[in-house]
């Protein structure tokens, strides 16, 4: 039996009505998000295929040693695990006291809908929504969603700027043009960026403003009813000085959940770096396990930012454009798919099952209640 959260409440209709997210409409759009992915990962592979290999390979699972996956299965735990950690702790640091067990699906349920929507955006609100039905607030559902997310930007903020300074070969992958002015000028973007979301924080009033005046508008344009327009301008107010809060809470609270939060995310984005160096030197290529923790970095972050359901395409095309100068090109496709594979697709499949079967389990749970 699951641990429920100290604030659980038994749903009201109201609640109920506020939660249509996954109606199924939103169900057939993330079906047909997948059959996308799909169809669209699958050509990017034939595209690599094309294009980097020497044609004469192909997938097959007799070109990963036993060995091989082994250690690739257990890396494979561990990654889920320190996934499902990162977020555990974050909860906590908030007083958000929910089953490791329930986190676990949380951490499944974001792989797959973060990688069939585009910019990756539908794993943070399908956890929080998931998170609501448990009995957490929006507002600290929202927070702990966006600080996870935020712990993960700041180490590539940080890091993706040292490993282009640093590192020239990078730079030469992308343009031969490329030099340390345009690195500076993306460090400077950087800083202001980061300055800019501090700004936000500390003087919430801005965003207040600007609802404000799109609720007005709105509502000036008859498109929310008077009733509307204030219900949800006193909501929205009530989240939002409750996230402002609890990301204020997660700085000043118990120093060692805070830390842990911190340790887990670094070591998480670390197992997932340690795929591709796994897969690497599991095909006997004697290349520093520093320098392709390097470059899978600069992969990393371009497909944080990727437009394509869970950068698909985007990512294979860019995994197989850097190491295509590092490995042989009857290994890039295999590599590849391997990363790939292990990374997302099988996170993706197992959080399908655990998002349908939470999704009828909760849909069950409503006609119960009404």
């Amino acid at each position: 039996m699951l641990k429920e959260s100290k604030n659980q409440v038994a749903p009201n209709q109201q609640q109920i009505d506020d939660n249509k997210i996954f109606n199924s409409k939103k169900i057939l759009t993330y079906a047909t998000f997948t059959v996308i992915f799909i169809a669209t990962s699958m050509l990017s592979l034939l595209f690599i295929y094309h294009l980097f290999t020497d044609k004469t390979s192909y997938l097959t699972l007799k070109m990963f040693s036993s060995d091989l996956l082994f250690k690739l299965g257990v890396l494979l735990i561990i990654y889920f695990l320190l996934d499902s950690l990162r977020l555990f702790y974050i909860l906590k640091t908030l007083d958000v006291h929910i089953s490791f067990r329930y986190i676990i699906k949380l951490a499944f349920v974001n792989i797959f809908i973060s990688n069939i929507t585009p910019f990756s955006t539908g794993g943070g609100f399908a956890q929080i929504y998931f998170l609501n039905r448990k009995g957490v607030s929006l507002g600290d559902a929202t927070a702990a969603t966006a600080i996870r997310t935020a712990l993960a930007i700041i180490f590539f903020f940080i890091s993706t700027p040292l490993v282009l300074l640093l590192n020239k070969n990078i730079i030469s992958v992308f343009s031969d043009n490329f030099s340390l002015f345009y690195a500076f000028i993306l460090l400077f973007l950087y800083l202001g960026m980061a300055y800019v979301i501090y700004k936000l924080i500390q003087y919430n009033s801005i965003i207040k403003c600007a609802v404000y005046k799109l609720l007005l508008f709105l509502r000036r344009k008859k498109i929310l009813s008077k009733k509307s327009y204030s219900v949800l301008l006193k909501k929205t107010f009530k989240e939002y000085d409750g996230f402002i809060m609890n990301i204020r809470r997660f700085l000043s609270k118990d120093k060692k959940d805070v830390f842990l939060s911190i340790a887990f995310t670094i070591l998480f984005l670390l197992s997932l770096f340690m795929f591709s160096v796994v897969l690497i030197k599991g095909f006997n290529y004697n290349i520093s396990i520093f320098s392709i923790i390097t470059l899978q970095i600069i992969i990393t972050f371009i497909t944080y930012f990727a437009p394509t359901p869970g950068a698909t395409g985007i990512a294979e095309g860019g995994f197989a454009l850097i190491f295509s100068a590092y490995v042989k090109r009857s290994d890039i496709l295999v590599l590849t798919f391997g990363w790939r594979f292990f990374t997302i697709y099988v996170g993706m499949l197992i959080g399908m099952i655990i998002f349908y079967l939470e999704i009828m389990k909760q849909s069950k749970k409503k006609r119960e209640w009404v």
